[in-house]
């Protein structure tokens, strides 16, 4: 299959266009269908000069009902990236807790297949929340002469959790933010919290440690920090966007990506988010390497303007 985006142009290295790669929810492909999972992970492999991705960010529901052969199928498709690009996980609600239901947020399998020797030595790894565990990380990487942080949070993050992630931001004053997790823009355009969706009675939301929604994330988190640029999200079946002013006047775009509910799963879309800096500019597409083709109505194709770089 051929891909037809144009390679990016850019002379000037500190300036040149760069690519993040989002892999919504693919628990349906790696319950049903893994080859499509493994195309998309191959494809970005291939594509790594073309695009000049930095980063892939998996946001979450890696599997579907937290059982050895799923988890085993994800790692499959995700160990093509070793090595090749560097790239960040969370676990959505459907890979925590027995048979996915996210009764506890304990997940022993995603440890097994996921753990966090694998990436202490990496040098794009900054740390994680609990020394033992890959649920809460950063990661750190310079582009375009930018010094960008991506902080990879839980689902419905817990309030201990979101203090980590304020002290890192803080530390990291001078890096642009880049926060991954697996809920938080709704499908319609809004924040989670703004009304009850159907996975709000998931055992964790009674955890006396919290269990933040997107409203919660944001008052507590993302709007009190001048260097949050962007935040990406599965979970909700559909497509949404939301930005808004920060404390301090800077614009946090934030978005929803999910498309399992297609045929297959998903039918192996991805997003790509191309950075321009140079002209202050984020490009969104959305293809499939599977089917080797492109959504591009408004919802699925869009330039974010006047970013925080």
């Amino acid at each position: 299959m051929q891909f037809t985006v144009h390679q990016m142009e850019g002379t000037n290295l500190k300036t040149k266009p760069f690519t993040l790669a989002i892999l919504p929810d693919t628990q349906i492909y790696t319950e049903s269908y893994p080859e499509i999972f493994t195309i998309q992970t191959q494809w970005l492999v291939n594509n790594i000069d073309k695009l000049n991705i930095s980063f892939v960010l998996h946001e979450g529901d890696i599997q579907n009902t937290n059982t050895e052969d799923q988890w085993k199928r994800a790692y499959s498709s995700m160990s093509l990236l070793d090595g090749k690009i560097p790239y960040a996980v969370v676990k959505g609600n459907h890979d925590m807790g027995p048979e996915g239901k996210c009764e506890v947020r304990e997940s022993p399998l995603f440890e097994k297949f996921f753990p966090v020797d694998k990436y202490i030595g990496l040098n794009t790894f900054g740390g994680t929340f609990d020394p033992n565990l890959l649920d809460n990380s950063y990661h750190l990487f310079e582009k375009a002469d930018i010094g960008w942080l991506i902080l990879a949070l839980e689902y419905l993050p817990r309030d201990r959790v979101l203090d980590w992630a304020n002290d890192i931001s803080a530390f990291h004053k001078d890096r642009k933010i880049i926060i991954l997790t697996h809920s938080h823009v709704y499908k319609d355009n809004k924040l989670h919290g703004e009304e009850p969706v159907p996975t709000d009675n998931l055992g964790i939301i009674n955890s006396p440690e919290g269990a933040n929604n997107g409203i919660q994330t944001w008052d507590k988190l993302i709007r009190k920090h001048n260097n949050m640029s962007f935040v990406f999200n599965g979970h909700f079946l559909d497509i949404g966007r939301f930005s808004a002013k920060g404390d301090h006047g800077n614009i946090i775009h934030q978005m929803l990506a999910n498309y399992q509910d297609m045929e297959k799963g998903g039918s192996g879309y991805l997003r790509l988010a191309q950075f321009d800096p140079s002209k202050k500019k984020v490009h969104i597409k959305t293809y499939s390497p599977y089917l080797d083709s492109y959504l591009s109505d408004d919802s699925n194709e869009f330039i974010l303007e006047s970013c925080n770089f």
